[in-house]
This record gives structure tokens, sequence and C-alpha cells, in this order.
């Protein structure tokens, strides 16, 4: 795996804070975000990797050094760095990250995401035993908090049979990758294009008389992130962010995965439940970016899943996939989480079921 298994890395959204030296502002660190993520899009990761500095540099005055919402910022700058082959910075700011996890409580997707992008780190370094050792504690967080059956576990997997694979253990590489082809199929599709990213891992790992020829990749717009992503998430994430194989379109921050609930498996009938629309955007290929970023920005979003994008189309500005999360018993439950988001400077609307 190359890069981030989402391409476009999340941000956190400062809150307003006052310091003695002037003020720091949220539309600050949203700029310096964007301008850095447009540079990486363009594959200029030197000139990114200044934004963000910057963007940390923000977070950091806002926040304090040992605030636990760091630790995406951290990710984000760990995982430029590592695209540099800065890998001793990158390194140092991942260890910090998952300190600032473990600190927060040490069982969350947003832990594993942590211990992902080190792994990733120290399989560039040759590290492949404490590589190995951080993906499989990665993988058993999300197992314990998302659950067997999520598409993260399958990432988690995958990113795990890598490791394994360069230690030349290429059946234990094949076994996890089988799980995963089997938990992305139930829970993404067998077209989506992280089942196909990982069944064509799995097919690299068998003998010459049994391969099979991939399933050709999804078509991808000019917006869309490169192949070949690793990272999770979160972006920002995943989120967790976990990561998917090499030749794999990333999801985007990046995890246009649009997941059903951990644990789901596809059905003729619609689940119950009130739904929450947190969010359209033109780029299907962020859609779980964005999530991973919304659900470590807002705690009240941890515990639900994201759901398919919807897609419209907006008069005279063209076609939008809407962020949708859920699903809430009941629109009490879902109108006090989304008041809960709104309050923090976030669109939410609740959606019928």
């Amino acid at each position: 795996m190359r890069s981030m298994r989402r391409s476009l890395l999340a941000v956190t959204i400062l809150a307003l804070a006052l310091l003695a030296g002037g003020s720091v502002r949220a539309q600050d660190a949203d700029e310096a975000y964007r301008r850095g993520q447009a540079l990486l899009e363009a594959g200029r990761t030197a000139e990114a990797a200044r934004e963000f500095e910057r963007v940390l540099e923000l977070a950091e005055r806002a926040l304090g050094a040992n605030d636990p919402r760091l630790a995406v910022d951290l990710n984000n700058m760990g995982e430029v760095y590592r695209r540099l082959g800065r890998y001793t910075e990158a390194a140092a700011l991942l260890q910090r990250a998952i300190r600032l996890d473990e600190a927060a409580g040490g069982r969350s997707p947003a832990l594993a995401t942590s211990l992902n992008n080190l792994g990733l780190v120290y399989r560039a370094q040759g590290r492949l035993e404490e590589a190995a050792a951080l993906h499989r504690r990665a993988l058993g967080l999300l197992e314990g908090t998302l659950g067997p059956d999520h598409p993260d576990t399958a990432r988690a997997l995958a990113n795990l049979a890598q490791v394994e694979l360069q230690r030349g253990d290429a059946a234990a590489a094949r076994g996890h990758l089988e799980r995963a082809v089997a938990i992305a199929k139930a829970s993404l599709g067998a077209e989506h294009a992280t089942t196909r990213a990982i069944e064509a891992a799995l097919s690299r790992t068998r003998g010459p008389a049994d391969i099979r020829p991939a399933a050709p990749p999804a078509p991808r717009s000019a917006a869309a992130a490169p192949p070949a992503a690793e990272r999770a998430t979160a972006a920002r994430p995943s989120g967790a962010s976990a990561s998917i194989p090499p030749g794999a379109p990333s999801a985007g921050a990046t995890r246009a995965a649009t997941a059903p609930p951990a644990g789901s498996a596809p059905s003729a009938a619609a689940p119950r439940g009130f739904r929450l629309h947190l969010g359209s955007i033109g780029d299907p290929a962020r859609v779980e970016a964005e999530w991973q970023r919304l659900s470590r920005r807002h705690p009240s979003l941890q515990g639900l899943s994201l759901l398919p994008a919807e897609r419209v189309e907006v008069a005279g500005r063209g076609t939008f996939w809407r962020v949708v999360a859920g699903r809430l018993p009941t629109r009490e439950a879902a109108l006090e989480v989304c008041k809960k988001v709104s309050a923090a400077g976030d669109p939410c609307t609740v959606l019928v079921p």
C-alpha cells in the first residue's frame, strides 16, 4: 500500500479560542487545510506539508498540547511526512497521537487509526515485527468496537495481510484476505472498490495456477483519490481508519465508501430507523472521509454507522452525495444528536425512515 486509505485528509474544525497573543479562528485552519488538500491532490506533497503543519500549529494553539482532538491532525501530518519519506518525524507524530488516543480511553476506532498509520510507517522502515503488532492491535480494537463484520475490520485485515506477505508468510496473508473479502462482500457488495481491491490482493497471494483475473477497477472521476490507499481514517480518519490494499481506489478520508451498519448484511427489506443528514459533498470518494472527520469531532455521532450515500441533483450546481448516518430508534433520539452537532457548528438534519 502506498498511500492513505483516504487520499483526502480530514481536518479538525477548531472552535474559536482566544489566546494571549491574539485569536485562533476556525476559518484559518479550514483555509490552510483546503490549500493543503488541493496541493496533496495535485501531487505537490512538500508544499502540502507546510499547510498541514500550519493546521497542526493552529490546533495546538487553540486546544493545547494534550487535547485528544489533536490526534486527528497529528495523524494527518504523520501521513504527509510518510509520503515524503520523513519516517522518523512521522513516527514521532503518530506515537504522540496514540498517547492522546489512549489517554482519551484507549478503546476506540480512533486509536485503531493511529495504530494503523504508525504500522504503515514501520512497514516502510522495514520494522515488520513492530508493524505486525500494531496492525493486530488495530484489528482487535475494530473487531471489539465496530464488530467483526464491519468494512473497517476488513481493511484492517488487509493491512495485516500486507505485513505478513512482506514477512514471507503467504499462508497467513491469504487467510486474512479471504476473511476480508467475505466481510467486504457482505457489508459493501461485490462491486465496491474496496471489495475488488481486496480480491485483487488475494489473487496475488495464490500460485500461478490459482490466480483468477481481478475485476477491472471501477471508473473514477478526475477528482477521485489515487489508487493504493492505505490510511484510515480517518483520514482523518478512520475514522477509522484502517486501509485497503495496493492498487485499490481510495475511499476518500478515504473511506466513496458507504458501508452499512456494523455487522449487518444486505437485506431485501430496508432497515427502519431515523437517519441523520450531515452535509453533502461533490465527490463520492470523499464521503467516508467526511464521516470520519465528523465522527471524530462529535462524540454524539460515535456508535452510529455511515449509511449508503444518497445522490442528489441540485439545479444549477450539479450532482452531490449526502453524508448519511444512523440509524436511531426514535425521532427524539435523532433530534437530540442533531442538536449537539448543530451547536458545534456543523449541519445536521433528521431524515425519516
